[in-house]
C-alpha cells in the first residue's frame, strides 16, 4: 500500500535525522510533515512545516521538509536553497530526492510571469501564452467547485498552473522522456501539488486544453480525497470522466470513435490490463494503446455511477483514506469485490450503446511539435493527390484567385474527405461570399472532427454577419477552449463587444491581439532588475510580489526568502498567503554594491 510506504519514510527520517536538540514535537511535526506530503496533503504539511520551522529553523530534517514544501509550492529557487543547506547541515539523501526535479523546474520557468486568482496561482512564459492565463483561472476555478462537489474535497489553499510553451519543457520537469510524451501523446500532469500543461500552440491544430486543466485538478482532488491512495487505473478513471463537468457533466469526454474501438476491443478479449497501466498511462507505448486505456476507466467508471452515483465513488476515496485496500473499498460501496465489480463492467461493454449526445465524432491524433514556434502543418494526415490539390488551392489564393483555389480544394475533399481540408474549403468560401458552402463546410468539418478550432472560428464569422451574436460566441468560446492563437478568434470577439458595447471586453480583445501581433502585454515581462538585494524574512510561506508602475512583478519566491535581485527606489511588496487576499507594504529598496549586504525586510504578522 501507498500509505504504508509513506509512513515508512516517516519512520526512516525519525531514525536518520540528527536528533540530539530535537523535542519530541519537532520529531512528530517533521514525519508528519512528509508524510501529509507524499498523502498529497500539502495545505497540512505546509502547516506542520510552519511549526518545525518556528522550533528549530536550523535542523537538517526542518530544512529538508521546507525545502521540499516550497518545491510543491513552486518555490524553485526557495527550494533550492534549502536543499542546499539541508545538505550541508547534514540531512540523509532520501528527503533531498526532489532536488534535482526542483533545479530542472528552476532553470525551465526561469522568467515565468504569474497572475493569481482566489484559488489558484498561472505561471507561464512571457509573450503569447499569456492570453490562456485568464481562461486557466476561470476553467480551475468551475473545475474546483463542480468537481470537488462530486468527489468530496477541495483543495484549501491556492494551487499553481504552469503552462509551458513546448513538450520538451514538461519532459524537463517532470519524470517523462520526450519520446513517452510524443508516443503516448501526453500533454500535461499533476505532480508534486501543480498542475502542468503544454501550451496548445505546442500541439499541431492545439487540443482540448481547458478540458485537460480540468481533467489534472481533478487528479489533485482525487489525491486530495483519497491521501495519494489511489490505483493509477481508478485516478485516470475519475479524472477523464469527471473533466467535462467544469463546463457542462460528467462523462462527455469520450468520442464516438473511442467508444467503437473499446466495443471492438471487447468483443475480440484485446482490453488492456489494469495493472499494465501502471505507473503512468504516459509510459504506454502507442497512442492507440494510450487512448484504449482511457477509454476503458472511463467507461468503468462511467459502470459505477451508472450502478450506485458519485456517493459510491466518494466511498471509495474515503475508504482508500483509510487504509484499506481496493477490494474492502470497492465492497463498502458495491457490496462486491473489484474482480466480481470489474467483471461486470467487461461482460456490459458488448451490449454498451454508443452514446452520441454531446460526444464528439472522433478525436485527432495528438501531434506534440519540435519547436512550439513551428507553424501548423495544414496538409498533415493528407494523401499524395490531395497534398497536390491542396498546394495548387494556396498558390492560387495568395494570387488573389480565390474561386480557383475553392475549386482545387474542393478536389482534395473528394479525394480524402479530410475535416482539416473541410475547414480550409469553408474559410475560402466565405471569403467568396459564398456563405451557403461555407456553413456547410464548416459543419461537416466539426461533426468530423469538433477539436479544430479553424472552421469553429469560420462559422462563427458567418454567424456574427447574419447578427446571431451568441450563437457566434458561442462557437468562439469552443474555439479559445482549443486553440486561442488564432487572430479571427480575437477580431470577431471585438466585433461583438463592440456591438453589444461592452467596453472592458473590448479592451481586453485588443489587448489579446496586441499579443499576438508581438506587442508587450501587461504580465508579458517580469524583470526585476537590478540594483538593489533584498530579503523578505516573514512568516513561512506566503508569495512575493512587487508592484511597480502598476505592473505586479512575481519573484517566484515564498517567505521566508533567500537574497534576491531587484531594482533599486521605492516599491510595493505584496505578500500573498496560501489563502486569502494578500498584504501590501511600501518600501524603499536600497542601492547596494556588489558583494554587499541583502536589505532584510521583516513585515508585521498579522495580530502583532
Amino acid at each position: 500500500m501507498i500509505r504504508s510506504l509513506v509512513a515508512g519514510l516517516g519512520l526512516c527520517l525519525v531514525l536518520l535525522a540528527p536528533r540530539a536538540a530535537w523535542s519530541s514535537e519537532t520529531e512528530s511535526l517533521v514525519q508528519r510533515g512528509f508524510v501529509a506530503l507524499g498523502s498529497w496533503r500539502v495545505d497540512e504539511a505546509r502547516q506542520l512545516a510552519t511549526q518545525a520551522f518556528r522550533i528549530d529553523p536550523h535542523d537538517a530534517a526542518v530544512i529538508a521538509l521546507v525545502a521540499n514544501v516550497k518545491f510543491h509550492l513552486s518555490d524553485y529557487a526557495g527550494a533550492m536553497e534549502s536543499f542546499e543547506r539541508a545538505k550541508a547541515a547534514g540531512a540523509p539523501e532520501f528527503l533531498l530526492r526532489d532536488m534535482a526535479f526542483a533545479k530542472s523546474a528552476l532553470e525551465a520557468t526561469r522568467g515565468f510571469q504569474e497572475l493569481y486568482g482566489d484559488h489558484f496561482i498561472v505561471r507561464f512564459s512571457p509573450g503569447k501564452d499569456e492570453i490562456l492565463a485568464t481562461w486557466a483561472l476561470e476553467t480551475a476555478e468551475a473545475a474546483r467547485e463542480r468537481i470537488g462537489e462530486l468527489l468530496g474535497w477541495r483543495p484549501a489553499s491556492r494551487v499553481v498552473i504552469e503552462i509551458y510553451p513546448g513538450a520538451s519543457t514538461l519532459a524537463q520537469v517532470s519524470s517523462l522522456t520526450r519520446d513517452e510524451i510524443k508516443n503516448s501523446g501526453t500533454i500535461a500532469l499533476c505532480k508534486w501539488n501543480r498542475l502542468m500543461i503544454t501550451s496548445p500552440r505546442a500541439v499541431l491544430f492545439g487540443y482540448e486544453w481547458r478540458d485537460t486543466l480540468s481533467h489534472e485538478l481533478t487528479h489533485l482532488i482525487i489525491g486530495g480525497a483519497s491521501k495519494n491512495s489511489v490505483p493509477i487505473w481508478l485516478h485516470e478513471g475519475i479524472a477523464k470522466f469527471a473533466e467535462t463537468a467544469w463546463r457542462d457533466r460528467a462523462g462527455l469526454g469520450l468520442s464516438i470513435q473511442a467508444q467503437k474501438s473499446l466495443e471492438a476491443a471487447a468483443k475480440a478479449d484485446r482490453l488492456i490490463p489494469f495493472e499494465k497501466m501502471h505507473p503512468s498511462m504516459a509510459k504506454l507505448k502507442t497512442q492507440e494503446e494510450t487512448a484504449l486505456a482511457f477509454a476503458e476507466v472511463f467507461t468503468f467508471i462511467e459502470y459505477m455511477v451508472d450502478q450506485k452515483g458519485w456517493p459510491a465513488v466518494r466511498t471509495i476515496l474515503t475508504k482508500l483514506s483509510e487504509d484499506k485496500d481496493e477490494d474492502e473499498a470497492v465492497l463498502a460501496a458495491f457490496g462486491v469485490n473489484l474482480e466480481t465489480l470489474s467483471g461486470r463492467w467487461i461482460a456490459s461493454l458488448k451490449t454498451r450503446k454508443v452514446k452520441r449526445e454531446g460526444v464528439a465524432a472522433a478525436e485527432h491524433e495528438k501531434v506534440v511539435k519540435d519547436r512550439d514556434d513551428t507553424p501548423d502543418d495544414g496538409l498533415h494526415g493528407l494523401s499524395k493527390k490531395a497534398r497536390r490539390y491542396a498546394r495548387a488551392a494556396d498558390l492560387l489564393y495568395a494570387r488573389g484567385r480565390l474561386p480557383a483555389a475553392k475549386e482545387e480544394l474542393e478536389k482534395a475533399y473528394a479525394e480524402t474527405k479530410s475535416a482539416v481540408i473541410s475547414a480550409r474549403l469553408a474559410k475560402v468560401a466565405l471569403e467568396v461570399g459564398d456563405f451557403a458552402s461555407a456553413e456547410k463546410a464548416a459543419r461537416t468539418a466539426l461533426e468530423a472532427s469538433p477539436d479544430l478550432a479553424g472552421p469553429n472560428v469560420t462559422l462563427a464569422e458567418i454567424l456574427v454577419r447574419q447578427k446571431k451574436l451568441s450563437e457566434a460566441k458561442l462557437m468562439l468560446e469552443r474555439a479559445i477552449a482549443m486553440n486561442p492563437f488564432d487572430p479571427r478568434i480575437h477580431h470577431l470577439r471585438y466585433a461583438i463587444f463592440s456591438e453589444e458595447k461592452n467596453e472592458p471586453a473590448v479592451e481586453e480583445a485588443q489587448r489579446v491581439v496586441r499579443l499576438l501581433m508581438g506587442e508587450s502585454g501587461s504580465r508579458s515581462s517580469n524583470n526585476l532588475g537590478v540594483g538593489g538585494l533584498l530579503e523578505v524574512d516573514a512568516a513561512p510561506f506566503h508569495r512575493v510580489y512587487l508592484r511597480r508602475d502598476g505592473r505586479v512583478l512575481a519573484t517566484g519566491l515564498t517567505t521566508p526568502t533567500g537574497p534576491f535581485s531587484v531594482a533599486s527606489g521605492a516599491a510595493e511588496l505584496l505578500l500573498l498567503p496560501p489563502k486569502g487576499p494578500p498584504s501590501t507594504l511600501n518600501v524603499t529598496i536600497e542601492l547596494v554594491a556588489p558583494g554587499g549586504k541583502a536589505q532584510r525586510i521583516v513585515p508585521r504578522e498579522e495580530g502583532s
